[in-house]
C-alpha cells in the first residue's frame, strides 16, 4: 500500500492517506493537513472563477464557443510521437445521445499529466528547442476549461505510462458542474481518488504506441453544448488549412465530413513563395484548398489562393479568419487589420489567447518587444509577397490592400506604433504597386503615378447608388483611371486619404477645368457631350448634400459660346432668337451667347431666368439709339450696324415688325462714308443703264452674260455634278435638255460613272452633316423628317412651324440649283437652303445670295 502512495504522491500531494479515526496529535500533522486543504481550495476557487466567466460569456462571445476544438488540438500536437500525431473527432449532434469525442494518437499520460488535468494546472513549457522553436503550445491550463462549455462532465480515457512502469488503462471523470468552491473541491478530490488504484489494475497488454489511445468524451446535454460544438466545428473547417500548413506535427484531422491533411508544398520562385495544398477527402473524393505562403525564420505570412486560367487568383480571407496564429488561431484577432494571416510559434499571446501583446510601456516588456519584432518581420514578408504577386499579375490584388488603422476595441495593440511602423509602410507600397484593375479592359495600374500624383480615382460617396452613378459618368471620360465596376465597392472600403477619391465635387471640378464644352467633348469616348452633361447634372441632383453648393459655385454649365459658366451667370433662352441678332448684340458689347445656357442642356435647373427675342430687340434698340446718335462714335460700331442692316434686308417683314422705329430710320445705321459711296455707285449704275439702253440691272446682266458666255464654259467635273445635286447619268442627260443649262458646259468633256458615284457620296455626306447640325439646334424638330428627294427634306418643324429644306454640298464654294423641284421648294416662304462647305454647316439666305452675286434688282 505504501508503494502505491509513493508512485501517486504527485497526485495527492501527501504521503499517507489518513484514516478518519486517526487523530492528529502534532502541529506538523495539522500544518500538513491545512496545506492540503488550502491547495484544494485554491484549485477549486481558480476553476470556479474561470468557469463562471465562461458560463457568463458563452451566449454573447463567439470566440468562447469556438475555442474548445483548438485547445484539444494544441494538447494533441504537444504529445506527438516522433513529430506526428493524428486526430479523430467524432461528432453526433442530432441523435438521442449527442456527444463530441476527441481522439488522438499521441503519447500516453504521465502521473503528472493526470494530476495537472484533474487540478487544471497548465503544464505549458515556453522553453525552446535548439532551433528556437517553443517545445509546447500549452496543455491542460485554463484554456482546457473552455472545453467544458461543451459539457461540464468530461470522460477521459487513456493510457498511464511512466518510463519505468507498465502501462495501465484508466478512465477519469472531470465534473465541473458545481457553483460553489466546496462542490468543485469535492469533484476534484473525487477525481483524484478514482485513479488511486491504478497500480492494482491489470497491465494494458493491448497498448500500441501511435494508436488512438486517448479520448475526451463530451455528452451534449443541452442546446448550449450543441451550439458550442457546432461553432467549434465550423471554425475548424474555416481555419484548419492554416493550422495544417503551420503545424507540421499534425498529420491529419478526421471529421464526420471527411479527413483534412496537408498534401503538398509547391515552391513558386526560388523556393521563396510557396503554394500549400490542403486536401479534404470525403467519400473517396478529394477537394483541394490552397494558400500562398512566405516564411522567414519562424514567421510565416499566408493568403488563400486558387489557380484560375493558369494564374494565381487571391481568394477572400474571410471576416471570420483570425489574422494572428501562434501555430493555432488566436481567436479574437479577426479584426486585427493586417492584410494577410501571420503565424509565429514564438508569439506571446494574452491569457485568453485573443491577441498578442503589442503595447508600449515605460518599463521594459520583453513579451511585447518580441511580438513587435515578429509583426515587423511579417511586414517584410508581406511586402515581398505583394511585389511578387504584382510582378506575376496575380488576380484580385486588391485583397492584399486590406490594411486599416487599429480599431479601438483591440486594447492589446499600441495604435500609434502600428500606424507608424506597420500601416504606413504597407500603404506606401500599395500606392505604387499595380494593384488596381481598371475599367479599361481590366488593365492594371498603380494608385499613384510615378511622380506621386493621383492616378486612380475611386468613386466615393455616402450611398452605393451615388458611387455607381459617379463611376458610370466617369467611365466615358477616363476609364483607364477608374477601378473595374465590380471592384468599386471593394475599393470604397479600402481607400485612404492619399488615394484619389472621386466625389461629385471632384468630378465637377474636373468638368470646370475643361473650360469649354469642345475640350470636354474631345475627352469623351463614344458619348455625345450634351448627353454626358445631362447625365452628369442628374447625378449632381441625386447628391442632395452637395447639389446646391455645386451648381452655385462651380462653372460647369456651358453657354452658347461653349464656355463653362456658373449657374448664376446664365439664363435660359426662351423661344427663337435669330443668330444674326445675337451677332449684332455681341458687336454692340453685349455677348448674349455668353449669358445663355447652351442648346441641348435639358436638365431642370431650378429658378434659371430666361432671355427671349423681345429682350434682345430691346437691348439692340437701346444700344443703337445710344451709339448711332453721335456720328463720330457710331464709326466704332460699323460692323454691328452693317450686320443689322443686312438682316433688315434678309427678313424685311420681321425687321419691320420687331424694330418699327429703327427700321423706318435705318439711315442711322449708315455712316457718312457709306452714304457718299452709295450715292456715287447709284450714279455710276444710272450711267451704265443709259449707256447700254436698258431699263434695269437684269437686262444689263443678260447683255454682259451673253458677251462672256463663250469664255465661261465649264468643264464637266465631279465637283460640279455634286454642286447640281445630280446622282446619275440619266439625270445628267435630262438636265442637258435645258438649253440654258447645256450652254454652260464644254462639249469636249463627258462625265463618267465614277464621277456620279463620287458626286453622290458628296451629296450624302453633306446631307448627313446638315441633318446632324439641325438636330443640335433647339428650334428644329426632325422627329417626323422625310426625304422627298435626294436633296430635299420635308416633315421638319422650326419653332412649331413646318419648313422644307434643300441640302447641297458646297465643297468648292458654289451651288447650282438645277432641279425644278428644288426651285419649287425654295419658292415657298417656309423653306430654307442649307449647305456644307467642308468646314461649317450653314444656312444660305436670300440676302447672302444677293450680296455674293451683287444682284440689286430683279423682276417680280
Amino acid at each position: 500500500m505504501l508503494g502505491l502512495r509513493s508512485v501517486w504522491r504527485s497526485i495527492l500531494r501527501t504521503d499517507i492517506i489518513v484514516p478518519e479515526e486517526y487523530e492528529m496529535t502534532t502541529y506538523k500533522e495539522r500544518f500538513e493537513d491545512s496545506e492540503q486543504k488550502a491547495h484544494t481550495q485554491n484549485i477549486a476557487t481558480k476553476i470556479l472563477r474561470e468557469l463562471s466567466a465562461l458560463r457568463a460569456s458563452v451566449e454573447a462571445s463567439s470566440t468562447a464557443r469556438k475555442r474548445w476544438v483548438w485547445e484539444l488540438l494544441q494538447n494533441a500536437k504537444d504529445v506527438n510521437i516522433g513529430g506526428t500525431v493524428k486526430v479523430l473527432i467524432e461528432a453526433d449532434l442530432e441523435s438521442a445521445t449527442p456527444h463530441v469525442t476527441f481522439r488522438h494518437t499521441g503519447q500516453p499520460f504521465s502521473a503528472e499529466n493526470i494530476r495537472f488535468l484533474i487540478e487544471q494546472i497548465s503544464s505549458k513549457d515556453r522553453k525552446k528547442d535548439s532551433s528556437g522553436r517553443p517545445k509546447t503550445t500549452g496543455k491542460f491550463g485554463t484554456g482546457f476549461l473552455t472545453t467544458h462549455l461543451l459539457s461540464e462532465i468530461v470522460t477521459v480515457t487513456g493510457i498511464a505510462k511512466e518510463d519505468d512502469l507498465t502501462p495501465r488503462q484508466f478512465q477519469l471523470t472531470l465534473d465541473r458542474r458545481g457553483f460553489e468552491p466546496d462542490e468543485i473541491a469535492a469533484a476534484v478530490e473525487g477525481a483524484r481518488r478514482s485513479v488511486l488504484d491504478l497500480d492494482q489494475r491489470p497491465t494494458c497488454k493491448s497498448y500500441v504506441p501511435g494508436a488512438f489511445n486517448t479520448s475526451f468524451r463530451y455528452d451534449l446535454t443541452d442546446d448550449t453544448g450543441r451550439n458550442v460544438a457546432k461553432a467549434g466545428l465550423e471554425d475548424l473547417h474555416a481555419c484548419l488549412r492554416y493550422t495544417l500548413g503551420f503545424v507540421r506535427e499534425i498529420d491529419s484531422v478526421a471529421l464526420p465530413q471527411g479527413t483534412f491533411a496537408l498534401q503538398t508544398r509547391i515552391p513558386l520562385t526560388e523556393g521563396e513563395v510557396q503554394i500549400l495544398q490542403v486536401t479534404l477527402e470525403r467519400e473517396g473524393q478529394k477537394h483541394t484548398r490552397s494558400m500562398a505562403t512566405l516564411t522567414q525564420g519562424f514567421t510565416t505570412v499566408a493568403i488563400p489562393v486558387a489557380r484560375l486560367n493558369g494564374t494565381i487568383d487571391i481568394q477572400p480571407l474571410g471576416a471570420g479568419i483570425p489574422r494572428l496564429f501562434c501555430d493555432f488561431p488566436l481567436l479574437g484577432t479577426e479584426t486585427f487589420p493586417f492584410p494577410v494571416v501571420v503565424n509565429d510559434p514564438n508569439f506571446n499571446p494574452t491569457d485568453a489567447r485573443d491577441g498578442v501583446f503589442l503595447t508600449s510601456t515605460a518599463r521594459v516588456n520583453p513579451q511585447s518587444t518580441e511580438n513587435k519584432q515578429i509583426v515587423k518581420a511579417a511586414l517584410s514578408l508581406y511586402l515581398l509577397l505583394l511585389k511578387h504577386a504584382a510582378e506575376h499579375s496575380w488576380e484580385n490584388l486588391h485583397r492584399l490592400a486590406a490594411a486599416h488603422p487599429i480599431p479601438s476595441h483591440l486594447t492589446w495593440v499600441d495604435a500609434a506604433w502600428y500606424k507608424n511602423e506597420i500601416l504606413t509602410p504597407i500603404r506606401q507600397a500599395l500606392l505604387y504597386a499595380p494593384v488596381v484593375r481598371t475599367a479599361k479592359n481590366g488593365e492594371r495600374a498603380a494608385i499613384l503615378s510615378a511622380d506621386g500624383n493621383k492616378y486612380i480615382w475611386f468613386p466615393s460617396a455616402a450611398k452605393k447608388e451615388l458611387r455607381a452613378g459617379i463611376w458610370e459618368c466617369a467611365r466615358w471620360w477616363f476609364p483607364h483611371c477608374l477601378p473595374q465596376q465590380s471592384d468599386v465597392e471593394v475599393w470604397h472600403n479600402l481607400i485612404w486619404e492619399e488615394c484619389g477619391q472621386l466625389t461629385t465635387t471632384q468630378l465637377a471640378q474636373f468638368v470646370a477645368n475643361m473650360k469649354t464644352i469642345v475640350t470636354l467633348g474631345q475627352r469623351l469616348t463614344d458619348k455625345k457631350v450634351n448627353d454626358w452633361l445631362n447625365e452628369f447634372y442628374a447625378l449632381l441632383k441625386s447628391d442632395e448634400s452637395e447639389y446646391d453648393t455645386l451648381i452655385n459655385h462651380q462653372p460647369i454649365f456651358p453657354n452658347q459660346n461653349g464656355t463653362f459658366r456658373k449657374r448664376a451667370e446664365l439664363f435660359r433662352q426662351a423661344g427663337e432668337i435669330p443668330d444674326a441678332l445675337k451677332d449684332v448684340l455681341s458687336l454692340l458689347g453685349i455677348d448674349i451667347r455668353d449669358q445663355l445656357i447652351a442648346a441641348g442642356i435639358t436638365t431642370d435647373i431650378d429658378e434659371l431666368q430666361e432671355r427671349d427675342q423681345a429682350w434682345v430687340v430691346k437691348e439692340i434698340t437701346a444700344a443703337v439709339h445710344e451709339k448711332a446718335t453721335d456720328r463720330t462714335h457710331a464709326k466704332n460700331h460699323r460692323e454691328a450696324f452693317k450686320k443689322l442692316l443686312l438682316w433688315f434686308r434678309e427678313d424685311t417683314a420681321r425687321a419691320n415688325r420687331l424694330f418699327p422705329a429703327l427700321y423706318q430710320h435705318k439711315y442711322l445705321l449708315y455712316d457718312d462714308d457709306e452714304i457718299l459711296d452709295s450715292i456715287e455707285r447709284s450714279e455710276q449704275l444710272g450711267e451704265l443703264l443709259q449707256e447700254f439702253d436698258v431699263k434695269n440691272v437684269q437686262e444689263l446682266r443678260n447683255i454682259i452674260s451673253s458677251k462672256t458666255a463663250t469664255a465661261q464654259l465649264l468643264p464637266v467635273t465631279q465637283e460640279i455634278i455634286a454642286r447640281m445635286g445630280i446622282t446619275s447619268i440619266e439625270e445628267w442627260t435630262e438636265a442637258l435638255q435645258d438649253k440654258d443649262l447645256a450652254a454652260l458646259f464644254s462639249h469636249e468633256s463627258t462625265p463618267t460613272t465614277d464621277m456620279f458615284v463620287y458626286a453622290q457620296s458628296l451629296i450624302v455626306k453633306a446631307k448627313e452633316r446638315i441633318i446632324e447640325h439641325l438636330r443640335n439646334i433647339e428650334t428644329y424638330d426632325l422627329t417626323d423628317m422625310d426625304e422627298t428627294a435626294p436633296t430635299i427634306l420635308a416633315g421638319i418643324t422650326k419653332a412649331g412651324q413646318s419648313v422644307m429644306i434643300v441640302t447641297r454640298p458646297a465643297y468648292d464654294g458654289e451651288v447650282i440649283i438645277y432641279y425644278g423641284s428644288e426651285r419649287d421648294v425654295l419658292d415657298y416662304e417656309d423653306s430654307e437652303l442649307w449647305i456644307d462647305d467642308g468646314k461649317n454647316v450653314r444656312r444660305v439666305t436670300m440676302g447672302h445670295m444677293l450680296k455674293t452675286t451683287e444682284i440689286r434688282r430683279f423682276p417680280i
